[in-house]
């Protein structure tokens, strides 16, 4: 088990600077994608976005298309991105286009909080 010092466990990590948080990362495969917008809606840090298509604008129902674009995780522009790689989006895939490049692993004491390195898909039952 990691020791930490006093002065770890007070620090609280700022999120949007790059050297206190490693912000998750997806992969999205361009040829199972069916442009559905499925992850866009379900992703609960709202960092799913296409180039047409927000989930603001999907869930208001002003995007009326079929199709919505090749989706991708949002930066912001300290180049952390706002996705916790719950992996909510790949459950929810009805293709399974989705894969986690980069884990969620916020800085100081709370880096105890992150997940195994390989997530697998839930059973299906």
């Amino acid at each position: 088990m990691e020791r930490f010092r006093l002065i770890d466990r007070l620090r609280i990590p700022t999120y949007d600077n790059i050297k206190h948080m490693q912000g998750g990362d997806l992969i999205f495969d361009e040829l199972k994608c069916r442009q559905c917008g499925v992850c866009v809606k379900i992703c609960p840090g709202g960092c799913i976005e296409t180039s047409s298509a927000t989930k603001i604008t999907i869930l208001s129902g002003k995007d009326k298309r079929e199709k919505t674009g090749i989706p991708h995780v949002a930066t912001l522009k300290t180049g952390v991105t706002l996705c916790i790689a719950c992996f909510c989006c790949g459950t929810a895939c009805p293709n399974k286009a989705i894969s986690i490049k980069k884990n969620f692993n916020p800085g100081y004491f709370y880096k105890r909080l992150t997940q195994v390195p390989e997530l697998r898909y839930p059973k299906n039952y």
